[in-house]
C-alpha cells in the first residue's frame, strides 16, 4: 500500500491533487493484478487513462476502459472471481454498476492516514473487435513494478475512437486527448476511423462536420472538463490552450 508520504511527494513532483495521485495508485494497482492473471490477454486497455499510463500523455484520468475479446459469460466469471479475491488481498470494495451496455464495476478503497477515498469506473466493452492491438509493459514512478504486459489499443486505434466520441458526446477532455496523440505523431487512418464510427452508423461523417463539432465545442465545458485533470500550473492557462487547440486541430487533422 501507497504511503501518505509517497501520496504528498507524488502530488508535488506532478503539481496535482493529493486525491488525484492516490486515484491513480487504486488504477496502477487493479491494472498491475488484472494483467498477471492469464485470462486478460484478451482484454484491451484504453481510453484516455491508457493514454496517460501507458503514452505517457499529461493529462491524468479518472476511469478504466477496456476492449474484451472474450465470450462475455466467460469473462464475468473470471472477473467476479478476480475482483472478490483483490478485494481480500488489498483491501478494496467492488461493486455492479448498471449499465446499458457492457459490463461496469465501481472500486474504492481508502487512502492510508488521509480523510478520503479513491474510486474508479471500471468499463468492459463486449461490442466492438479491437483492430490493432498490442502489448506494453507499464513504467511509473509508484511503489508499483509491473512485470506482466498489459494489453492495450494502438495510439492509432484509440485515436479514432476519440473522433467517434468527439461526435458522440460533449467533453473537453477528447479535444485534449486528439491533440495529445496528433503531437505525438499519429495520423488519421481513414478506414480505422470508418470502422469505429460504423458502430454508431456514422461512417458518412465528412471532414467538414468533424471541424464544426470541434468549433461548436464550448470554451467553458472544456475547462471544467478538464482542469481537474491537469497540473495546477496548467489550470490557469486552459482559457489560453482552448484557443490555440482549436486552431490546431483544425490546421493538423488531414484525412
Amino acid at each position: 500500500m501507497i504511503t501518505k508520504d509517497q501520496i504528498y511527494s507524488l502530488a508535488k513532483k506532478n503539481k496535482i491533487n493529493e486525491t488525484v495521485i492516490f486515484r491513480e495508485y487504486l488504477q496502477l494497482l487493479f491494472l498491475n493484478e488484472f494483467y498477471s492473471q492469464s485470462q486478460s490477454k484478451n482484454v484491451f486497455f484504453k481510453g484516455g487513462t491508457a493514454l496517460h499510463l501507458i503514452y505517457k500523455s499529461p493529462r491524468f484520468s479518472e476511469d478504466l476502459d477496456f476492449t474484451v475479446q472474450i465470450n462475455e459469460k466467460e469473462f464475468l466469471k473470471f472477473i467476479q472471481k478476480f475482483l472478490s479475491e483483490l478485494s481480500k488481498k488489498e483491501n478494496i470494495a467492488f461493486k455492479e454498476k448498471r449499465s446499458v451496455a457492457g459490463k461496469k464495476f465501481l472500486l474504492t478503497i481508502k487512502s492510508p492516514g488521509l480523510p478520503y477515498q479513491a474510486f474508479i469506473n471500471l468499463d468492459f466493452s463486449f461490442r466492438e473487435k479491437v483492430l490493432e492491438p498490442q502489448k506494453s509493459i507499464i513504467e511509473t514512478g509508484f511503489p508499483i513494478i509491473f512485470t506482466s504486459y498489459v494489453y492495450h489499443l494502438s495510439k492509432e486505434e484509440i485515436f479514432a475512437e476519440k473522433i467517434r466520441a468527439l461526435l458522440t458526446r460533449a467533453k473537453g477532455r477528447d479535444l485534449y486527448d486528439l491533440w495529445f496523440l496528433l503531437n505525438q505523431g499519429v495520423y488519421f487512418k481513414k478506414d480505422l476511423v470508418r470502422k469505429k464510427l460504423k458502430y454508431y452508423h456514422l461512417e458518412k461523417i465528412t471532414k467538414e462536420e468533424i471541424l464544426e463539432r470541434i468549433k461548436r465545442c464550448s470554451k467553458k465545458n472544456f475547462i471544467l472538463d478538464v482542469r481537474p485533470f491537469v497540473s495546477l500550473n496548467q489550470r490557469s492557462k486552459l482559457e489560453e490552450f482552448f484557443n490555440y487547440l482549436q486552431d490546431y486541430l483544425e490546421k493538423n487533422l488531414n484525412f
